[in-house]
């Protein structure tokens, strides 16, 4: 590969020597002046072309894009949204479920056993109630 690179390189200089030795044997600056603008404007035209059909394949692309996710993302996007919506509002009806039929009763039957405990610890005391004495 990089024997074949070299060569083309040699051919390639070696053409371009040709080319100019020609042109300055006949004379011919102006004539190649203007070969080379026209040369140079038929590359700008192809260019241009080219330029113009990259960007519709970019629009192509875009609106190809923008439709497949209209038609299949959104929708499952929505989906999604709802389900979560509707396990958030489970997840509320459980915890307002819990907090009414499990710990309120829970709450209720300890404040009770709290007070029954306090009121039979007075009631058990024989002496009088020593006064506090911080440690």
């Amino acid at each position: 590969m990089k024997t074949w690179a070299i060569i083309g390189g040699l051919v390639a200089t070696l053409l371009l020597i040709a080319l100019i030795v020609l042109i300055s044997i006949n004379n011919a600056w102006q004539t190649a002046a203007y070969v080379a603008v026209v040369v140079l404007a038929s590359f700008q035209v192809i260019s241009s072309l080219l330029t113009i059909a990259l960007l519709a394949a970019l629009l192509y692309a875009v609106f190809a894009i923008r439709d497949l996710a209209s038609k299949t993302v959104v929708p499952k996007v929505s989906e999604t949204l709802d389900q979560v919506k509707d396990t958030a509002v489970a997840t509320k009806n459980t915890t307002a479920y819990v907090a009414e039929g499990v710990v309120t009763p829970l709450i209720k039957i300890s404040s009770l056993a709290a007070g029954v405990k306090a009121a039979a610890v007075v009631l058990a005391r024989r002496s009088k109630p020593s006064s506090y004495e911080p440690e």
